[in-house]
């Protein structure tokens, strides 16, 4: 069985041997006859009677290639000459190491000549890439060659003081770091090793089989795929943060806590509701653990690499301006990358990149595995009562709004029906973790609409399912909110919402205003886009009261809902 090889290298028309030329017809595989003995005997007589060489051909025979290098096929060798590496140290690997981490480091197909000026990266049997450089004096992989174009009938060989250095792909890495199990066995699980069929040769069928004489084997992984990171693309350059053992688990145990699943959950079926009033519910039903384990573990993977091309990451292998931000390969940015680095108690060179072995991993849970949500109505109404809505675009070139970044945005205006109608909104909260979050509302100033000045008065109530499966109803107030602010004696929560507990805007800016902490008992990230928790807002003004619709408006200036964890709000308070 051997490995796929792509060309490496574009077969020389005339080799710098002396004697009989080649024609332009001449097959890669075929080497020219030379006048000296040495062109008339294999690649591996001439290593075997090379008394310089005896080191170089007993791992060769070790590793059992020297039956390879008799055949006719064209190669190319860089022998390292006696005394000029460290022969103890090959030795101490074993057969199958040997071969794929020195001798296919020194090995490539076809002939590669040393003449006049080349600057050209070989590919090497074992797949690495190696700088094959110089202009009258050659080095292959930095090391100077003594002796160039020595011709043998399958092939070339350049004798050289030392050897070609390995490095593993990061990929390779994980088969073989220390203390890196957990990380190792997670990216294994997600291999899978299939038949090539368009490049394996076929051999006969025997009992209805079809049997191969060369079978061509391609491995691949579905998740490195996910994470768009060609880990064993030699022509490829990432940083590749690893946790031990110890970092996996203890972030493992971290995000675990994000995604509490339970077997069954019910969430309000708002979008069959009659009436705000409704109560329609549905189920879904999931394995918990291996759900919570699954996106646990995805989590704790999908920041871990960046791409040295990748303009933010240039300066982590000493290429560009330092950079406040990294940025992984599933496009996350991440703003404290000293703090994330400072944690490497090993850094190892690898042929396409550098891996950095932490010991602990310092992901901000905000940027990661449990980010803000912001909820805009006009994406998520689940549904409404007593009102219309109307999307209407605004221009916004002074950043009034937001703030100078958003010249224009799109806002929902929910206006209601009638006269003597108020508006019901439920509004879907997508990919919320069982984690603990702090609620706001972004109020529009009333310029942005119209130029009614009245401020808005909305209560909200928030419909989750509780840790024992059943649908619960949190309300939020102004009460328990200020004292959650001032650090006062909590309140205790509303059994029901009314004009004491609304939320009241200022109608000339955009107010964002805090409405309340909660910690949902149970994670939905994961359940489907129709398993989702919600929140109904609503107006507690009477109609018929005139202070009441004097006072305030009935249209809902609402432009998001914001859910921020509440270690990010802590931490960005530390800070300012």
């Amino acid at each position: 069985m051997r490995r796929y090889q792509y060309i490496a290298g574009i077969m020389m028309a005339a080799m710098a041997f002396a004697a009989t030329a080649c024609s332009d017809f001449d097959d890669y595989n075929e080497t020219p006859t030379d006048a000296t003995p040495s062109g008339n005997i294999t690649l591996w007589q001439n290593i075997s009677q090379n008394p310089q060489l005896s080191d170089f051909a007993s791992l060769l025979k070790r590793s059992k290639f020297e039956m390879e290098l008799d055949k006719t096929r064209s190669y190319t060798v860089w022998a390292p000459l006696n005394g000029t590496f460290d022969m103890a140290a090959y030795q101490q690997l074993n057969d199958s190491m040997l071969l794929a981490q020195f001798v296919k480091s020194h090995v490539a197909e076809y002939i590669h000549v040393a003449s006049g000026e080349i600057d050209e990266r070989i590919h090497t049997l074992n797949d690495k890439s190696f700088p094959f450089t110089g202009n009258g004096n050659y080095s292959f992989d930095g090391v100077n060659i003594a002796t160039p174009n020595l011709p043998s009938s399958n092939g070339v060989m350049h004798l050289m003081n030392g050897a070609a250095q390995f490095f593993p792909n990061l990929y390779e890495y994980l088969s073989m770091g220390e203390n890196i199990d957990s990380l190792r066995n997670y990216f294994k699980s997600y291999e899978v090793t299939t038949l090539d069929l368009q490049n394996s040769v076929k051999g006969s069928v025997v009992g209805g089989v079809q049997t191969y004489i060369d079978s061509v084997m391609i491995t691949s992984n579905s998740l490195t795929r996910y994470l768009n990171a060609s880990l064993s693309n030699e022509d490829s350059t990432y940083t590749f943060l690893m946790p031990t053992n110890k970092a996996y688990e203890a972030m493992y145990n971290k995000i675990r806590q994000n995604f509490n699943f339970i077997a069954t959950t019910k969430v309000q079926d708002v979008a069959q509701f009659a009436s705000a009033s409704g109560t329609n519910s549905k189920t879904v039903t999931v394995d918990a653990e291996y759900l919570a384990d699954s996106l646990t573990k995805r989590q704790l993977v999908r920041n871990l690499i960046f791409s040295n091309n990748d303009a933010y990451n240039q300066w982590v292998i000493g290429k560009g301006l330092f950079s406040d931000t990294l940025r992984t390969t599933t496009r996350t940015k991440l703003s404290n990358p000293n703090e994330l680095l400072a944690q490497t108690v090993k850094k190892v060179e690898m042929s396409n990149g550098f891996a950095h072995i932490v010991d602990s991993l310092a992901f901000y849970p905000w940027e990661t595995f449990a980010p803000e949500i912001e909820i805009s109505p006009s994406r998520y109404i689940a549904n409404k009562f007593n009102c219309s809505t109307q999307s209407i675009p605004v221009d916004d070139p002074e950043g009034f709004v937001f703030g100078p970044e958003v010249k224009e945005f799109r806002y929902t205006w929910i206006y209601p029906n009638s006269e003597y109608s108020k508006p019901d909104v439920f509004i879907e909260l997508p990919d919320v973790n069982s984690t603990t979050y702090n609620f706001y509302c972004v109020f529009l100033p009333s310029a942005v609409i119209s130029n009614d000045t009245l401020p808005n008065i909305l209560n909200f109530q928030l419909s989750y399912c509780a840790a024992n499966g059943n649908l619960a109803t949190y309300n939020f107030s102004k009460a328990y909110a200020d004292s959650l602010l001032t650090g006062g004696t909590l309140p205790r929560v509303p059994t029901a919402v009314n004009m004491t507990t609304a939320f009241i805007n200022d109608p000339y800016k955009t107010d964002t205003v805090f409405i309340g902490r909660f910690q949902f008992p149970v994670a939905y990230n994961g359940l489907g886009d129709d398993y989702r928790p919600n929140i109904h807002i609503s107006n507690p003004i009477s109609v018929f009261n005139k202070t009441h619709m004097a006072t305030y408006t009935r249209d809902m200036r609402v432009a998001y809902i914001i859910m921020r964890p509440v270690e990010m709000d802590e931490f960005e308070a530390k800070e300012n």
